[in-house]
């Protein structure tokens, strides 16, 4: 009865994350145009052409599941004062790779435009790959947490 118990509270709070995931998806779009516009000092800019119809995709979702799952389970078995320097580095390192990931492919997409007026470029909403940006940063984000469970499981066999 107790087992059955877990997994129906996991089941609930896979669905709760995944409705969280849902909600954050649009607003992560536009920190990902606004960043694209101010880091090329607005030559880039986004129009919408017709209606703006979005679902949030089935990758970010489960990147984002995968994510959380993962960071818990590996932040389960360290120490507390580890555990705030990973979850600190980690937030800081999806950070610093949201942005970087972002100047790289804007400036990337001024580059590729030949017939830019005054280098400026004008994109629909869809033009940019919002998955790949959130995924890669996600990556770097649980780098952290996953090099001190390698440390930890080394320092393990090392002392037996």
């Amino acid at each position: 009865m107790r087992k059955l118990i877990k997994i129906l509270v996991g089941i609930i709070a896979v669905y709760f994350l995944a409705v969280l995931a849902f909600a954050y998806e649009e607003n992560y779009r536009e920190l990902i145009r606004n960043l694209f516009q101010q880091l090329t000092e607005n030559k880039i800019s986004f129009k919408n052409y017709g209606k703006y119809f979005h679902f949030a995709s089935g990758e970010f979702i489960l990147a984002f599941l995968i994510f959380i799952i993962s960071i818990i389970l590996l932040l389960k078995r360290q120490e507390n004062r580890q555990r705030i320097k990973n979850i600190s580095l980690g937030t800081l390192l999806i950070i610093i790779s949201t942005i970087i990931f972002c100047y790289i492919d804007a400036n990337g997409k001024l580059i590729e435009c030949t017939a830019c007026d005054d280098g400026k470029r004008v994109l629909a909403f869809n033009d940019l790959n919002y998955d790949l940006i959130f995924i890669s940063s996600l990556i770097f984000g649980i780098l952290p947490a996953i090099v001190t469970e390698i440390r930890n499981r080394n320092r393990k066999k090392a002392s037996h």
